[in-house]
């Protein structure tokens, strides 16, 4: 720090310099008008390469050190961008295969959701059709019982009817005769041991 302080003041107290003979020299050159250009030309440049001299000569550490500290800052943000840009990489590889798992899983989730929709339709069909034939079974049983149940009452009301047209008949047609030699043989058969 010390060194490149003293560089510094080299290099102002050398640019001072220059000004002060170049500002010399023009007013020499003012009262001297009838000088050559070519010795004005030449002062110039010497004075030029002059200075050019001193700065190279003092600044040139300064500016190795710069250049050199600004050439390790630029290599380390580019190993630092290199190891983010890898780092990115593996992150972009790893978000992609876990979305190529999770797509995978989804195909998985709707394919096993469909079977087991199917598997419940069919039950679901399976289930119905039971109940639809113990509806139509016991549908059918209420049906035969109520045939039954209808059947019997038709044959009492037919055995009603019957009797009663056959006592009608009887009434009917029976004549005195009929009616003691029925009873007659009512209480022969009553009157026989068994």
């Amino acid at each position: 720090m010390r060194r490149l302080a003293g560089h510094a003041f080299a290099v102002t107290a050398l640019v001072l310099f220059a000004r002060t003979a170049a500002a010399q020299h023009a007013e020499h050159a003012a009262h001297a008008e009838h000088a050559a250009e070519w010795s004005l030309l030449v002062f110039h440049a010497f004075g030029l390469v002059v200075l050019i001299g001193v700065i190279g000569y003092f600044a040139r550490e300064p500016l190795q050190m710069f250049l050199l500290d600004r050439s390790d800052g630029l290599r380390r943000q580019l190993e630092n961008a290199r190891a983010a840009l890898e780092n990115a990489r593996k992150a972009h590889a790893a978000i992609r295969a876990r979305l190529e798992r999770i797509a995978a899983e989804n195909e998985a989730l709707v394919r096993e959701a469909a079977e087991l929709a199917e598997i419940e339709r069919a039950r679901a069909v399976e289930r119905a059709r039971s109940a639809a034939e113990r509806v139509r079974e016991e549908a059918k049983r209420a049906a035969d019982q109520e045939i039954e149940r209808a059947r019997a009452e038709l044959q009492s009301e037919a055995a009603r009817l019957a009797i009663s047209l056959a006592g009608e008949i009887v009434r009917t047609n029976l004549t005195p005769d009929d009616e003691r030699r029925m009873i007659a043989e009512f209480v022969e058969r009553s009157g026989r041991p068994t």
